[in-house]
């Protein structure tokens, strides 16, 4: 694990009081929320980042002295005022505890009252003083990028770019630094610059993302890393480490797939992408036929989409087969799970029809000099 250097006053231990601390308008946890201001920040903080669970176990407990705030000194005009760097999840918890009116405000009147001796217990927290952000980033990327307490994924790729373009380390040493074996870094630092490129180019919005709670990043850049996708938008072995890896005239298709993985509140369109298994997938053989682009464009559905594009011939064969196995499936069960009902013979009869009906269609092409579905699998041979 990266350790944290604590020579020449950088990471110096300190205690400061509470009315110094200040939550960070940089933090990744924010990821895609629109929150400047210590109200707002605090707010996307315990709604979606399980501050009450913290605030309970510190009215518990007492906050441990050993779990310094990383700090770094806001700047001119904000003599003696720190910026927290890690642990503000800790410090909102704090917030809370300390301030009856934050509690209403933010609907948390469940937590305990503190008494008089924990009030003044909390009024300074111990935190270590860093010089700048870029002394932190090894130790916070292993421990939220890659480690035990992660962010979520638009977070890391977020603060992936900003070690990079920021502090100018490469994306190679970042992987090693954190111990990264996967390639997770590339990934998603490939999947940010798609989402930035969209949204400068007007094609994308993620505030307009169906699912406004959760922003499921990992399904971009999943689809960026696979061939089909990375052909789709143009993207190749050249552009795919530019700052802007679609080809301008492949943005139109950007914002296709954004809005097919993500869809649109605006225009009430859930995004096909419900899942990476099989949607994802799904929709990766879609995008390499021009046929069965035409099918979801038109609102076709994922299923006919991929239907499409492995051919009429290859579906028959698989539901065919399916069949099958359906019905040597449910044979088993005969003779312990039917016992004479009626309405299950009607059903039986249905099936044997259809069968019936559906030997008879293949046997009258299959006796053609020429059966139209050979004919249509040699023209496309041809």
């Amino acid at each position: 694990m990266p350790t944290l250097d604590y020579t020449d006053n950088v990471g110096k231990p300190a205690n400061v009081s509470v009315g110094k601390l200040f939550l960070d308008e940089q933090n990744p946890r924010l990821g895609s929320h629109d929150a400047k201001t210590q109200d707002e920040i605090l707010r996307v903080l315990v709604r979606e980042m399980s501050v009450d669970e913290i605030a309970l176990s510190i009215a518990a407990n007492g906050y441990y002295a050993n779990e310094r705030l990383l700090v770094i000194a806001r700047g001119p005009g904000d003599e003696g005022a720190y910026t927290v760097v890690e642990g503000n999840r800790r410090l909102a918890a704090v917030l809370v505890l300390l301030d009856g009116k934050r509690r209403r405000s933010l609907r948390m009147t469940g937590l305990p009252k503190l008494t008089a001796m924990q009030r003044r217990q909390l009024q300074k927290l111990p935190v270590s003083i860093f010089s700048d952000r870029q002394r932190l980033w090894p130790y916070l990327g292993f421990r939220h990028v890659n480690g035990p307490r992660e962010w979520d994924a638009f977070a890391k790729a977020q603060y992936v770019a900003t070690v990079h373009e920021t502090y100018e380390v490469p994306i190679s040493e970042i992987t090693e630094r954190i111990g990264d074996r996967f390639s997770t870094v590339s990934r998603m630092y490939l999947g940010y610059r798609l989402i930035r490129q969209a949204e400068e180019a007007g094609v994308f919005d993620r505030e307009d993302r169906y699912y406004d709670r959760r922003f499921y990043f990992s399904h971009l850049y999943t689809a960026a890393d696979q061939t089909p996708f990375r052909k789709f938008l143009g993207i190749t072995e050249k552009t795919a480490d530019r700052p802007k890896p679609v080809p301008r005239k492949c943005l139109k298709n950007l914002g296709e797939l954004l809005f097919w993985i993500y869809g649109s509140r605006s225009k009430g369109r859930e995004p096909l992408v419900q899942k990476q298994n099989p949607d994802l997938n799904l929709l990766r053989v879609a995008v390499g036929d021009e046929d069965a682009l035409s099918t979801i464009r038109s609102g076709g559905g994922l299923v006919r989409a991929s239907e499409v594009a492995r051919g009429d011939e290859t579906v028959f064969r698989e539901r065919l087969t399916t069949a099958k196995n359906s019905l040597i499936d449910v044979g088993s069960f005969v003779t312990l799970g039917y016992h004479g009902e009626l309405d299950l013979m009607d059903t039986a009869s249905d099936i044997r029809e259809l069968a019936d009906d559906l030997f008879e269609r293949m046997d009258t092409i299959r006796l053609q000099p020429l059966g139209r579905g050979r004919r249509r699998q040699r023209r496309r041979a041809d």
